[in-house]
């Protein structure tokens, strides 16, 4: 009877952890909510010929002070939608994908100084966008971002997002 209910509990337990993960959207929208975020407009961004990100928006927080809040998001993400992480102990940087609707991808990635300042960006690619930035050669260098995306061609494109801009 132990082992039923201790079974039982367990099921429930991982029900409901699978339930309380935060969708990317979710995770955006609680960080664009907090005083002092810039948020703007991207557009789109060409991975390589064909593939891009759309809508692309993006928050910005130029202090450490709401640093924990971009931490916390990040630790709120399922690991498993994680693609890319970057850790250099003065910058990071991770991109996290989950599939939407009809082939679309959701994509966010949070991008951070130690002093600040904290960048997340959001928006929508293809399956092709999610191989793209999962085999891209990562960067930081200083207060960039840089992607450099290989595509089956001798074409290198570097996507690089200013954390300060």
């Amino acid at each position: 009877m132990k082992k039923l209910l201790l079974s039982i509990i367990a099921v429930v337990a991982v029900v409901f952890s699978g339930s309380a993960q935060i969708t990317l959207k979710d995770a955006y929208t609680s960080l664009v909510n907090n005083p002092g975020m810039i948020e703007k407009a991207v557009g789109t961004i060409q991975l390589a010929p064909g593939i891009s990100i759309t809508d692309l928006q993006s928050v910005t927080c130029n202090t450490s002070r709401y640093a924990q809040e971009f931490i916390y998001t990040y630790e709120s993400l399922p690991v498993v939608n994680q693609i890319i992480g970057a850790n250099n102990q003065k910058e990071m940087v991770c991109a996290f994908t989950e599939p939407s609707d009809n082939g679309v991808y959701n994509v966010l990635f949070i991008v951070g100084a130690k002093q600040g300042p904290f960048v997340a960006a959001y928006g929508q690619t293809s399956a092709d966008g999610i191989e793209a930035i999962r085999n891209s050669d990562v960067s930081l260098a200083g207060d960039n971002l840089i992607m450099a995306v290989s595509p089956t061609i001798d074409i290198v494109q570097f996507i690089c997002m200013d954390i300060n801009d």
